[in-house]
């Protein structure tokens, strides 16, 4: 946990701290807002050994990429990150009112949800394993790397075709 403020309000509260949450918490700090970004530090892409077709980052790890932006963001002194999960949250008279893990709640006038995506995978022994290393779900991500190489591909229905 990195919270510093004594009282829990904030002008933003950012749930999600990987790229886009990062990114919002750089600009928001850079306008000199109160920002608390919460974050349980696993994002979607942490099992992929790779990242690329992303300028400038091409072949790096997500959390190389991931740790940068967390440093560089932390330069700001108007941005406060919190390690949790964000559990809940309710619309208040003056914004919301968000409740973490911990049991610990934070008040905001403002919400971003940068929470990315959560893959729902078919129940197939040994997927959930591979997914991202050997199992990639993205051509322009990871189909170079597979190029003339023997290749499956799983759909579902006339929307996966």
């Amino acid at each position: 946990m990195m919270f510093m403020r004594d009282n829990k309000q904030f002008d933003v509260i950012i749930v999600g701290g990987s790229y886009s949450g990062l990114a919002a918490g750089m600009a928001l700090g850079r306008a000199v807002r109160s920002v608390l970004i919460i974050d349980d530090g696993k994002p979607c892409n942490r099992q992929s050994p790779f990242s690329h077709n992303f300028l400038t980052n091409d072949g790096k790890t997500p959390m190389e990429i991931a740790a940068l932006a967390n440093l560089q963001v932390r330069g700001y002194d108007t941005v406060e990150f919190f390690n949790g999960l964000a559990t809940s949250g309710i619309k208040t008279e003056n914004g919301f009112e968000i409740l973490v893990a911990s049991g610990e709640t934070f008040a905001t006038k403002k919400l971003i949800f940068a929470t990315g995506i959560r893959d729902i995978l078919p129940e197939i022994d040994g997927l959930a394993e591979c997914w991202g290393i050997s199992v990639l779900h993205c051509p322009y991500c990871h189909g170079y790397e597979v190029r003339n190489e023997k290749t499956g591909v799983l759909g579902n229905g006339d929307a996966g075709l």
